[in-house]
């Protein structure tokens, strides 16, 4: 028997050693000291405009669903989507080549503070359907079709669905030109009806704490007199009679901190876009006609900024740090194409407003305090400086003519001299002084990545 029980022992210790002997292995080889990709955000993101044109293809092939597709993708356009990510990810960096035989797409990341790099590299290649040729991790080299059936598999388990299936069965055919991948796809409509599938299927059980009181907000505000005005409502009073709320029913910074969340999530579905609700969970009382008020909200007396701030604010507090700066910008690059209303650094500075009050209201440090202080707001200038004054409605050629790209001391400046009013908002005034938000918006400095 003893021997046995050192036989078992001597496998168990047999099976460890070769198990982390394979880990260091494949850590050796996945792992790698000098990144494979060293790609320029800014650069990738003077295209940003052309994503206007992809994004009218996906409409077109969304609303006729029951029909065949071709949507073209240029090498501009995916490169500008993959800068909008390296904006919004430290440490991350990803290239796109596209030609006539196939296409290459390779990224970078690298852990924070850590001179170590993952490089993944994929190529894809033309034909009946997607088809990829490898997978590259670091000096690994994985079969593209083995893992491509594995993401299939795996994507159908984690959603309860058939979506990654019914997704590739879509792609009917893949073209190739220099700088263009073109997609021909069967009717939307099934992937479509699967796509609410998954919703019902991620869907979570049991309602979240803040789903429960973001929807009780909703329902409260949309109930309020004012929502009932035929006359444009100042954003500020909307917050007012939210937090003023929050205030009755939190007892604790804790509670405050989670009230307020509550509350600018609300305001971000009811006087932002219904949409942002769903971020959340099922907010609205009835899921077929969303909640909204009678006339827009405004800002600055714009309706626009006021929906900048809000929607800013709720994506600050729903997605990872940078995430709102880097679409708040992405979005204003899109506006220099033909037909956009412009590059504004007024919007911008009203995205930058509402995601450092998300900041400020959220901090249970100051939640209490921000409660206080919103039920004696008196104007926007209590949660927005004055960026009035800043440009507005520049095309592609005037906004590179004035600024160059969005790496360029011009630009840079501008956006230092939005942060500089913003850190003066008496609000914000004393958890800079702590240093509370300092150290948060200077990690979102642009032009690092």
């Amino acid at each position: 028997m003893r021997s046995v029980g050192r036989w078992v022992l001597g496998v168990i210790v047999t099976v460890f050693v070769v198990t982390f002997i394979i880990l260091i292995g494949v850590s050796v080889a996945v792992v790698q000291r000098s990144p494979l990709v060293v790609a320029s955000a800014p650069n990738q993101l003077d295209g940003a405009d052309s994503v206007n044109d992809l994004l009218s293809q996906l409409q077109n092939a969304f609303t006729e669903r029951s029909s065949n597709h071709v949507i073209h993708l240029t090498e501009t356009q995916i490169e500008s989507l993959v800068g909008v990510l390296q904006r919004a990810v430290p440490n991350f960096s990803g290239v796109v080549n596209v030609t006539e035989v196939g296409s290459t797409i390779t990224f970078t990341f690298s852990p924070s503070s850590v001179d170590l790099y993952f490089n993944v590299s994929a190529l894809i290649l033309p034909g009946d359907s997607l088809q990829i040729d490898y997978i590259s991790v670091g000096d690994l080299s994985l079969s593209g079709p083995l893992m491509l059936a594995f993401a299939e598999k795996g994507i159908n388990y984690w959603t309860k669905s058939e979506i990654a299936t019914i997704a590739l069965t879509r792609v009917e055919k893949v073209t190739m030109r220099r700088g263009e991948v073109s997609l021909h796809t069967a009717p939307l409509a099934s992937l479509l009806e699967e796509l609410t599938v998954v919703s019902n299927n991620m869907g979570v059980e049991e309602e979240t704490e803040l789903q429960t009181l973001a929807a009780y907000y909703l329902r409260y505000i949309s109930g309020r007199d004012l929502a009932l005005s035929k006359q444009p409502v100042p954003l500020i009073e909307y917050l007012r009679e939210g937090m003023a709320r929050a205030r009755e029913q939190s007892n604790s910074a804790q509670q405050a901190a989670l009230h307020n969340k509550a509350v600018i999530l609300a305001l971000a579905a009811y006087v932002g876009h219904y949409r942002i609700g769903s971020l959340v969970g099922d907010l609205q009382p009835d899921p077929t006609k969303a909640l909204k008020p009678r006339a827009p909200a405004i800002l600055l007396e714009r309706n626009d900024l006021a929906r900048h701030f809000i929607i800013s604010a709720a994506l600050e507090l729903l997605a990872e740090q940078d995430m709102s700066w880097a679409i708040g910008e992405f979005k204003e690059l899109m506006d220099r194409g033909t037909g956009g209303s412009g590059y504004s650094f007024v919007d911008l500075g009203a995205d930058m407003s509402g995601s450092q009050f998300a900041r400020v209201a959220t901090m249970p440090e100051h939640a209490e305090s921000t409660q206080n202080a919103v039920a004696r707001i008196q104007s926007d200038s209590d949660i927005v400086p004055a960026i009035k004054a800043f440009p507005e409605g520049l095309s592609k050629q005037a906004f590179t003519e004035k600024y160059g790209r969005v790496d360029s001391e011009a630009y840079l400046n501008e956006v230092a001299e939005i942060k500089r009013l913003i850190k003066q908002v008496p609000m914000y005034q004393k958890a800079h002084a702590e240093g509370n938000l300092i150290n948060q918006i200077e990690a979102g400095e642009v032009g690092e990545h």
